[in-house]
C-alpha cells in the first residue's frame, strides 16, 4: 500500500471513529437563508509535523481533518491553510504535509508559518507551495454577470530580527505589496485577510502578535466587512468590535448603526484551532517549556458558511 493510501485510510478510520467526539457552535449572525448557503470555505492551521513519517500524531491529525473534508456535503468551495504545516523547517516534513493535503477536496491557498521557514525550509516551502502572499476573488453568476461574492487576500507575517528581538512584521515591501492589491479590491464586497501571525496584539510575551499590524490594518478602513483570520495562537477564538448579533437578525445590519449610518468598526478576528498541539491560553500562566503537544482533545479546525443574509464560523474542535 502507497504512503498516501495509508494516510487517506488512516484519517477516514479516526473521522469515523471520532465523529462523537467533535463539537461545533455557530458565532455571528444567522438568519433564514432562502437561497441556501452561497459560500463554505474551510481552514487549517498550525498542523506542526516535526518530520516525514505519516505514523506520528501530528501527521494522523492532519489527515483526520482532511477526512472530515472530504465527508462535508456540501463541501467547501476553498480550503485555506494558515501557516505552519512544518514545525522546524524540516523540507521532508514539508512534503508529507503536501502529500496529506492533496487529498482535499477543493483547491488549497496557503500563507507561511515561521515553523514552516525555520531554519531552512523556506526555499523547500515556496518550491512545493509557491509565494507565501496572495489574492483570490471568489466570484458567480448573477443576471448574466459576474459577481465578486469573497475577496481573500494572504498576507504573509514573516519572523524577523528586530532591536527588541525576533518578531513578526510584514515589512515594508509587505505593505506595499497589500496597498497595490487593495486598491485593485471592492470596498463593499467581503473581504478575508489570512495570516499566520495575528495583526491584533493578542499576547506580546508569546510573540502573538505582529509588530507592524496596525498599519496594516488602518489600511482596512475603507472596506465594509473584514474578516482577519489567523493561525499561530492554537485556539478558536471570535473577537471584535462588531456589536453582538442575536439569531435571526438580518447579515446586513450588523455593520449598521441606530440611525442607520455605515459603522466605522468593520473588522472582525477569528483564531483558528491548531490540528496538532492544543497549546494553553496566556490567561493559564506560560508554560515551563512551548512544545507541541499530542492532541487530538482540542485541535480541529474551522468552517465557515456565508449565504446571502446568514454568517456561520463553525469551529470544528475535536474532544477525543
Amino acid at each position: 500500500m502507497k504512503r498516501r493510501d495509508f494516510l487517506r485510510r488512516l484519517g477516514l478510520g479516526l473521522a469515523g471513529a471520532w465523529a462523537l467526539g467533535r463539537v461545533s457552535w455557530p458565532v455571528g449572525a444567522q438568519a433564514s437563508d432562502p437561497q441556501g448557503t452561497e459560500l463554505r470555505l474551510a481552514f487549517l492551521g498550525d498542523a506542526h509535523l516535526p518530520d516525514g513519517d505519516g505514523r506520528r500524531p501530528e501527521a494522523q491529525a492532519l489527515a483526520r481533518a482532511v477526512a472530515e473534508l472530504r465527508r462535508l456535503e456540501p463541501g467547501p468551495r476553498l480550503v485555506l491553510f494558515a501557516g505552519d504545516l512544518a514545525h522546524n523547517g524540516d523540507p521532508r516534513a514539508l512534503a508529507l504535509g503536501q502529500e496529506i493535503l492533496s487529498d482535499l477536496p477543493a483547491p488549497l491557498l496557503m500563507v507561511m508559518g515561521e515553523g514552516d521557514g525555520l531554519p531552512d525550509g523556506a526555499a523547500a516551502w515556496r518550491r512545493l507551495f509557491g509565494e507565501p502572499w496572495f489574492t483570490h476573488l471568489l466570484r458567480k453568476t448573477e443576471n448574466r454577470k459576474q459577481k465578486t461574492v469573497c475577496q481573500i487576500v494572504g498576507l504573509h507575517t514573516a519572523w524577523c530580527p528586530g532591536p527588541g528581538g525576533p518578531a513578526f512584521r510584514v515589512g515594508d515591501a509587505g505593505r506595499r505589496w497589500l496597498a497595490r492589491e487593495l486598491a485593485r479590491l471592492d470596498p463593499e464586497a467581503p473581504l478575508i485577510i489570512l495570516s499566520h501571525a495575528p495583526l491584533d496584539p493578542v499576547f506580546r510575551p508569546w510573540q502573538q502578535w505582529t509588530v507592524d499590524g496596525p498599519e496594516v490594518l488602518a489600511r482596512l478602513s475603507r472596506f465594509r466587512r473584514v474578516f482577519c483570520l489567523h493561525g499561530h495562537t492554537h485556539h478558536a477564538v471570535v473577537s471584535g468590535q462588531w456589536p453582538v448579533v442575536s439569531k435571526g437578525q438580518d447579515f446586513s445590519e450588523i455593520f449598521l448603526t441606530e440611525n442607520r449610518k455605515q459603522k466605522t468598526e468593520n473588522c472582525l478576528s477569528i483564531s483558528l484551532p491548531a490540528t496538532a498541539w492544543p497549546g494553553p491560553q496566556a490567561l493559564q500562566g506560560t508554560p515551563a517549556r512551548l512544545a507541541p503537544g499530542l492532541g487530538p482533545s482540542g485541535c480541529g479546525w474551522l468552517l465557515l458558511s456565508a449565504g446571502s443574509t446568514s454568517l456561520q464560523f463553525q469551529p470544528q474542535i475535536w474532544q477525543a
